[in-house]
């Protein structure tokens, strides 16, 4: 078939098809000494891989990529578009749940608040947002940086570690578990009798959590996951763990109901969050330097906070207990803050060109008059028991 009959058959453009030859995602199966493009029914199964990735919300630079990963193989072409619009699937559940909420506060109320409208907007948009944020470890470092300016010396990785107790030859399933750090902080306390999974959503995250961990005297389990769908049985695991990771998944119920599920009798759910009160002295100074901006908060993480996060695990867990560590953050140079804010999630679509030189000016005015910045930090973790 020449173009033209092989886009009216598959309902594409030929525009499309001339642009996906171009950039070598679909070339046709041969040209002729004229320069036709020829399709065959092979071009069909690669256009139908495209459409269907394309649906899931891929970009043509990902849908390359699984391509190329996946070869030739037919079956393994088949599970991976499977698993994206499973993966799709949940995500668009999660959305209607939210808005059947919506629907029912505004039949009881007859209108909707602003909590209703943020939490439509927050999950409608977190998918892609958290992907992008997690593909490597850069923004996590970036936030880290500026914690190294805090008074309080305490580490907050090991102090996490200290509060977490570790029955002989445990199961421990670890979610989010980012470049791993609680791990290598804590490599001499590691008993080599424990059963460590660790895992992510981010595939990228954990390629990065091996390569981090490689030199460490223990066979970690690694393992992608989404923590609304854990791929165990119930009762495999005596620990689970999740370190500021809760407030991103879209459906937080869902997730806690599973990490129940998971947990054998009396097991124990140790989950990190922030306080309302952690960062709010730069909070009000962005909302000083541009009121509206969207960013004088914590983003998700008020999801599932200090102040909220007992209540929400209560539903799930017998017994809940928290701990608290408060530090406070003293720098003098605005460039550390600005790669904190600029690294979100938020941030890293609105701090960006002129207005990321603005709020730096902004900070370093702020400095000259003051002589630094002071920022509160509190944290908790939530020990919760089955």
């Amino acid at each position: 078939m020449k173009i033209g009959e092989f886009a009216k058959k598959s309902g594409v453009t030929v525009k499309t098809l001339l642009h996906y030859d171009k950039i070598g995602l679909l070339k046709p199966s041969k040209k002729t000494d004229c320069g036709y493009r020829i399709y065959c029914e092979d071009d069909f199964l690669k256009l139908q891989q495209i459409t269907t990735l394309k649906f899931i919300g891929l970009s043509l630079t990902e849908i390359s990529h699984i391509l190329h990963e996946s070869g030739e193989n037919l079956e393994s072409m088949i599970s991976i578009q499977k698993k994206a619009l499973e993966e799709k699937k949940k995500h668009i559940d999660s959305v209607i749940e939210v808005f059947n909420k919506a629907q029912n506060t505004a039949k009881k109320n007859g209108f909707l608040d602003a909590n209703n409208l943020i939490d439509i907007i927050k999950i409608t948009n977190m998918e892609k947002s958290v992907k992008e944020q997690y593909k490597s470890d850069k923004n996590l470092n970036l936030r880290s940086n500026l914690y190294s300016y805090n008074i309080n010396k305490i580490d907050w990785d090991e102090w996490c570690f200290d509060q977490m107790e570790f029955p002989k030859n445990a199961r421990i399933l670890e979610l989010g578990c980012g470049p791993g750090k609680l791990w290598s902080k804590n490599s001499k306390k590691i008993d080599k009798r424990l059963n460590i999974t660790l895992s992510d959503f981010s595939k990228n995250m954990l390629k990065i959590a091996k390569e981090k961990l490689k030199y460490i005297d223990y066979e970690f389990i690694y393992k992608e996951i989404n923590a609304e769908d854990i791929p165990y049985e119930a009762e495999s695991f005596d620990i689970v763990i999740a370190q500021h990771m809760i407030y991103f998944v879209p459906n937080i119920e869902k997730a806690l109901s599973e990490i129940r599920r998971v947990l054998s009798p009396n097991g124990k759910f140790y989950v990190t969050g922030n306080s309302y009160d952690s960062m709010r002295e730069l909070n009000e100074l962005i909302e000083r330097f541009a009121p509206n901006i969207g960013l004088d908060n914590n983003g998700l993480s008020s999801r599932f906070s200090l102040e909220n996060g007992e209540k929400m695990l209560k539903k799930h867990f017998s017994k809940v207990e928290v701990e608290t560590l408060e530090g406070k953050i003293i720098v003098d140079d605005p460039k550390p803050v600005v790669s904190y804010k600029a690294s979100t999630i938020q941030g890293s679509s609105i701090l960006v060109g002129e207005t990321k030189k603005e709020f730096t000016n902004y900070l370093e005015n702020y400095i000259k008059n003051n002589g630094n910045i002071s920022i509160t930090t509190k944290t908790c973790i939530f020990k919760a028991t089955k």
